[in-house]
């Protein structure tokens, strides 16, 4: 199990940033009350959240599949379709509170952020965790 988690460097850095990533929202949700402005906040989820699907996609050998490889997933499995709609999730969260300026709903925009990446972490790892 080690080596799913620190085998090889995208291993260990999709392991680092799903780390931070979980800390920061941790760390956001605990002071949610003190907190005034929302757009940085969802900013740097939205980019470190997008930097995380990208070190997975590579530890997973997504685009190995893509080219008619092989990858850890059929590109016509669950999770596949489950995280691109994640991924449809997150992309509107993060466009949509860059133009809307109400900081209750960048608020909003940052939990549901939120709620996506931990939901695309949970599948993609324990998929990961089942399938070895």
């Amino acid at each position: 199990m080690f080596e799913l988690f620190f085998g090889n460097s995208s291993s260990i850095l999709s392991t680092v940033f799903l780390t931070a990533i979980a800390a920061y929202i941790a760390v956001v949700a605990v002071q949610r009350k003190r907190i005034e402005k929302w757009g940085r906040l969802t900013l740097v989820l939205a980019v470190t959240g997008l930097a995380l699907c990208c070190f997975v996609a590579t530890r997973d050998s997504y685009v190995d599949a893509l080219q008619g490889g092989t990858g850890v997933f059929a590109l016509d499995s669950v999770q596949i379709y489950l995280a691109y709609a994640g991924g449809a999730v997150n992309a509107f969260a993060a466009l949509s509170s860059a133009f809307v300026r109400n900081q209750k709903y960048r608020k909003a925009m940052f939990f549901i952020l939120s709620a996506s990446i931990v939901f695309k972490a949970v599948l993609i790892e324990v998929s990961r965790i089942i399938i070895q």
